[in-house]
């Protein structure tokens, strides 16, 4: 079992919706409107525009795998948009 992290920018929002769906991932949590900084500052102001979306998932391992290639597509498929994801062994659910 993993947890696997996505963040990214608000522009890709359908694309990682139409992901989550297709891959049919059924135990995630969705944050938006989330602020930060990685290659560009997304603050959510008119100075640092846009903000960052995330989803964590609990997936497993064929999901981790299939959803770490479909990601690494994504950034192909939008190379100036940021996204990322992280994957990360799950030890235990309290």
């Amino acid at each position: 079992m993993y947890l696997f992290l996505i963040v990214y920018e608000e522009v890709l929002e359908g694309e990682v919706t139409s992901l989550v769906e297709r891959l049919r991932i059924e135990r995630y949590i969705k944050w938006d409107e989330v602020k930060g900084e990685w290659k560009e500052k997304h603050m959510g102001t008119h100075v640092w525009p846009g903000e960052y979306h995330s989803i964590l998932a609990m997936v497993e391992e064929g999901e981790a795998t299939r959803l770490k290639e479909e990601i690494r597509k994504l950034r192909q498929r939008f190379p100036a948009d940021e996204i990322w994801g992280w994957m990360v062994p799950l030890q235990e659910v309290i």
